[in-house]
């Protein structure tokens, strides 16, 4: 009997340096891709944001179309790291870290560390979360608080007859309430998590009393802590309303958007893997409700979330307008990795290993893929041979908005401005990054200017010729 204590001891320990160990290698490989200065458009902003003062910060808070937690959060810790784009990747990877340690904190003691360990690798192995999961912006962030509130709301479910709930309550309440706070997709994602939660609690008649007060304790909090920002997001809805940049989606959109998540160069392995994680979904139902297990409902719940999302997004497009992008289903990614954590759990020893080195395979080249884009040569050799070009008082002018705000965080002691806002007439030369060529030649003639090519360059994923435009003065 003794033994049996010593072994039972022994393993649990060996199952906690795996997982830990597993978070912390998968940690480390999102790290390596944080220790580069390479930015597009909306990674650009988040830097020129954060480097306002407060107050001129908050004001573009306010305009902006997101809610400002994220911002806070990463300007409080440049305040004390510093202002640079490895410091704001790094803060992006720390909650991808913060995603995958829920499988040592949240998912194990329910579902067992096998399932636990296989959430930790589909959230650090998932493709598109590889890509986004270094940006300095707000969807991994969004996606840990997503992740928290839906797996809090499932240990609620199970332990609804037990006594000492409170902090769980509070976990949920917190979460969700920061994830409303940081992206108004996540806001959706648990909006469905409260949906959920409820449904479940009405199906049980020997507490539905005392569950459902509960929740409509935790959901009154939630609405009253979200007060403050309700005004300002009526504002950012309007403004959405009426200019937007975001396309109606079409079928083939939609068709693309299916197999997003696990996206790579590779589209043969990501479109076998999509597979699998669809085919997930509906054996986790089917065997869910056939054989009324709990465990794999709450899985099939996961990939709910994520589906729910993006339907409410792309009904909202069709009833106002369009607002919705694949992007946004990250913040809902995270309970699906859970889902399919699930389901690889309860396949056979030899399916389950077959499955895991599948998604080893797919994550391995999705990281190939966002190693090459962060440490490709374009943006460094572009930033240099610009910089050696540049002379005191030249001035930088752009035709694609998106450009503009790059130019704006590499070059912030030259003035950068829409080419139809310059005023030709000042000092020093114009250069002129041509994406779609609106500065046309017989425009230039128009103006009396000549233009000289430099080259071709690239910042980031931007393609554009140079030009010099020499000062008329």
């Amino acid at each position: 009997m003794r033994n049996r204590t010593v072994r039972r001891k022994f393993d649990e320990k060996e199952n906690k340096v795996l997982l830990w160990g597993l978070t912390l290698g998968l940690g480390a490989a999102y790290a390596g891709l944080c220790f580069n200065d390479s930015l597009w458009a909306d990674e650009a902003y988040t830097m020129l944001l954060v480097q306002k003062p407060w107050p001129e910060a908050w004001k573009l808070l306010i305009s902006d179309v997101h809610p400002p937690l994220y911002y806070m959060i990463v300007k409080l810790i440049c305040t004390l790291f510093g202002y640079s784009v490895p410091v704001v990747k790094g803060i992006s990877a720390a909650f991808i870290c913060l995603t995958m340690l829920q499988g040592i904190w949240l998912i194990g003691p329910e579902f067992g560390k096998k399932t636990a360990a296989i959430y930790i690798a589909a959230v650090g192995l998932m493709p598109q979360l590889i890509r986004h999961g270094v940006e300095p912006r707000m969807y991994p962030q969004a996606m840990c608080f997503v992740t928290a509130c839906g797996l809090l709301a499932y240990s609620l479910r199970k332990h609804r007859r037990e006594r000492g709930l409170f902090w769980r309550w509070i976990g949920f309440w917190a979460f969700g309430t920061a994830a409303a706070y940081t992206h108004y997709y996540a806001l959706v994602s648990v909006a469905w998590i409260y949906g959920f939660l409820l449904l479940a609690f009405l199906f049980d008649r020997a507490v539905r009393k005392t569950a459902v007060r509960r929740w409509l304790l935790c959901l009154a909090v939630s609405i009253a802590a979200y007060l403050p920002w309700l005004f300002v997001f009526v504002g950012q809805a309007v403004q959405v309303e009426e200019n937007y940049w975001i396309e109606q989606p079409s079928l083939g959109t939609a068709i693309r958007w299916a197999g997003w998540l696990f996206k790579t160069e590779a589209m043969p392995v990501s479109l076998l893997f999509t597979v699998v994680f669809a085919f997930g979904f509906v054996w986790l139902l089917w065997r869910g409700i056939t054989e009324q297990r709990e465990e794999l409902l709450a899985g099939a719940a996961g990939y709910g979330i994520l589906f729910l999302t993006v339907l409410t997004g792309v009904t909202a497009g069709i009833l106002f307008r369009p607002v919705f992008v694949p992007r946004y289903m990250i913040p809902a990614a995270g309970l699906a990795a859970f889902g399919l954590a699930v389901f690889i759990a309860q396949m056979p020893r030899r399916l389950t290993a077959l499955l895991c080195g599948l998604l080893l395979l797919t994550g391995g080249l999705g990281y190939r893929d966002v190693w090459k884009e962060e440490y490709g040569i374009q943006t460094a050799r572009t930033r240099s041979e610009i910089e050696r070009m540049l002379k005191p008082g030249d001035r930088l002018i752009y035709d694609y908005g998106h450009i503009g705000l790059v130019l704006e965080y590499y070059y912030p002691d030259y003035e950068v401005a829409y080419w139809e806002d310059v005023d030709w007439n000042g000092s020093g030369d114009i250069w002129y990054c041509q994406v779609f060529n609106e500065l046309t030649e017989e425009r230039m003639e128009e103006l009396g200017l000549d233009r000289t090519l430099k080259g071709e360059y690239g910042l980031d994923e931007y393609s554009f010729r140079l030009y010099q435009i020499q000062s008329p003065g």
